[in-house]
Parts: C-alpha cells; structure tokens; sequence
C-alpha cells in the first residue's frame, strides 16, 4: 500500500455513501415521511428505468443534481494516518405524480421541518437545510396530463476519508558551518 513514506500516488480509502448506497438513504427517508410504499418512490435516471406507473397512481421520483463540496479539507493527524474532513451540500430534486401530487410534496415539505424525522438521517452525518418553491410541472404522457409538482431539498453532511499520511517519528538534521 502506498503511503507518505514510500513516495507514489495516495489513495484516500472509507468515506460515505454515494452512488446506490446514497439513493438508498433518501429513498428510505422520503418513503417513510409520506408514507407511501417503497416500490413507488423511485431514483430517477436509472439504467432499466421500471415502468411508469398508472395515471391515477401517486408516485415520487428524486435524484440527487448536485454535490458540493467546501473548499479544501481539514487533515486531522492520527498515529498511523490522517483523517480528511469536509462538508458538503447536496441538492436532491424531489417530483411527485399523481392525482395527490402536491398535497405529496407539501406533506414532505412539511416533515422536512419536523426534528424527529430529521433524525433518521443524523446516523449518515445528514442534516437537512432547505427546500426551495414547489413549481407545478404537469407531464403530457400518452395524450393525457400527468399531475406533477417538483421542489429541491438541499442537505448537508460531513465527508471523512482515512489517508496513508505517516508522521515523523524522528529526524536528523546535519548543518555545517561553511
């Protein structure tokens, strides 16, 4: 493995969900806070996207849009190795489908506000900061109006990844006078 003390690139290793892992922990969330059935609070942008569900069915889909992450992190030096630090903000769009789409969306937006809920997410280092404006979206599907209401919830969360960065235990320094 490299490390500081044998020169070559250095791999951070650990760190927190992203990808599926990630997608898992807000469907989980918005499912249970609207209390609608898992199998219809959906990722958006899958690779088999399922089928779109009946018109009179009331439905999410959410995906997270953007990650930002601070500056630069903060190093804090362990023995063997060091521990990068940093925040990020995550903005997630949240649609809802359906004959009960915004009564959804607000319901969600109002169990954002609620500690209890917000909770849930503190074991993943989440904290919930914001939703924007709920903007009515309607789709033209099969020559018929799907009811659709959107709105961004921006989280934040802080990053640790553990990296191969020794300290020195000793050192020698040889100055001679010229």
């Amino acid at each position: 493995m490299t490390d500081s003390t044998t020169g070559g690139y250095i791999v951070p290793t650990g760190g927190v969900a992203y990808d599926q892992e990630l997608r898992d922990i807000f469907q989980a969330f918005i499912r249970a806070v609207v209390a609608m059935d898992g199998t219809l609070v959906r990722p958006r942008w899958q690779q088999v996207p399922l089928p779109t569900p009946d018109i009179n069915t009331d439905w999410c889909a959410f995906g997270v849009k953007v990650t930002e992450p601070n500056d630069s992190p903060y190093f804090e030096q362990q023995d063997d190795s060091a521990v990068s630090i940093r925040h990020e903000s995550i903005q997630v769009l949240i649609s809802f489908y359906g004959p009960s789409s915004e009564s959804n969306i607000n319901l969600l937006k109002d169990g954002l506000a609620i500690p209890q809920n917000i909770a849930q997410l503190s074991q993943f280092q989440i904290k919930f900061v914001s939703v924007d404006q709920i903007i009515a979206a309607p789709d033209f599907l099969n020559q018929q109006w799907v009811q659709r209401h959107d709105m961004t919830a921006t989280f934040r969360r802080k990053t640790q990844r553990t990296v191969p960065i020794r300290t020195f235990e000793n050192f020698q320094i040889n100055l001679k006078n010229s």
